[in-house]
């Protein structure tokens, strides 16, 4: 649409809309932008090139089928009743729609969407496919907050979402835990059998703490063989201690898959009992999981 307006102005372009106009066929088939023309019942009246390119459909199939053969169940629910308010509100609508592709695959449309008014009312409809663009700024989100290679919350989310469970608890006044977990002889594995063994390993704790924990805990991997654990909301003081021995009886389960096994050392903070900020609750449940892992190798009696 802003390149029709650059070309002919919008008033410019309204008068020369005729679809005899042999210039104006040329322009509009052609034009690389995805262009389509609906009267006001939504009925296309007329496609470009590039949008029959964008959709896989002919114009045959298209002109005189509601636009709506194209919508996808990608939509939220209550999308298309939004987009009609604006619409018939504004006489325009820009926007990200999904549609359905004729071979059956979703792409993500950013459309603009303006009022002809001729004859009778049309809608001028530009659109871009921006699937790509979209899917590769989630991932880039996501991966600035997860763990790319267990898929756990990293370092950086897990601390947003441990102040956040602070101010949670201390607004309402419950108790939160923090255990912060570590493989025994993690080195001693990948020697032995590989690096990518080990990541096979990280990879199954990381499973087997996911389907431990509740969907509202947060389970993070902070580097190496280092995960560490939000439980919200506990019930009572001994409830943090007997989720650690469970946990450790968990993860000490033979491997099947890889046909070895591997323990861990658990230290363990609740707020607001051990600690009222981030770091404390960190740095006294790292100091517990080394006391245990002394403990493990012999060094404390």
């Amino acid at each position: 649409m802003a390149f029709l307006r650059n070309f002919f102005g919008l008033q410019s372009f309204f008068s020369f809309f005729n679809p005899q106009n042999t210039l104006f066929k040329d322009v509009f088939l052609n034009v690389p932008t995805a262009l389509s023309i609906t009267d006001e019942n939504g009925i296309i009246q007329y496609v470009n090139k590039a949008f029959m390119n964008l959709t896989g459909y002919t114009s045959d199939e298209l002109i005189g089928k509601n636009h709506s053969m194209l919508k996808s169940f990608k939509n939220e629910p209550d999308f298309f009743k939004h987009f009609w308010e604006k619409l018939l509100r504004d006489n325009s609508f820009s926007g990200n729609i999904w549609n359905q592709h004729k071979d059956t695959y979703h792409a993500l449309h950013c459309i603009t969407i303006t009022s002809i008014t001729l004859d009778k009312n049309y809608y001028l409809s530009t659109h871009i496919d921006v699937t790509e663009e979209i899917e590769l700024q989630e991932r880039h989100h996501y991966l600035a907050y997860h763990d790319p290679h267990t898929g756990l919350a990293n370092r950086s989310l897990f601390e947003d979402r441990l102040s956040h469970a602070i101010n949670n608890a201390s607004r309402i006044g419950h108790s939160i835990g923090v255990l912060f977990c570590d493989l025994n002889e993690f080195k001693q594995i990948n020697d032995e059998y590989g690096h990518a063994t080990g990541d096979e390993v990280l990879k199954i704790v990381a499973q087997r703490l996911n389907s431990f924990f509740r969907s509202n805990d947060t389970v993070a991997r902070f580097g190496g063989d280092e995960f560490v654990i939000i439980v919200e909301h506990l019930e009572d003081d001994t409830q943090l201690s007997r989720m650690a021995q469970s946990l450790a009886l968990k993860i000490a389960k033979p491997m099947s898959e890889l046909n070895l096994s591997v323990s861990a050392c658990i230290g363990i903070a609740s707020f607001p009992q051990d600690g009222l900020t981030k770091d404390q609750l960190l740095n006294i449940a790292d100091a517990k999981m080394y006391d245990d892992k002394n403990r493990f190798y012999g060094l404390v009696s």
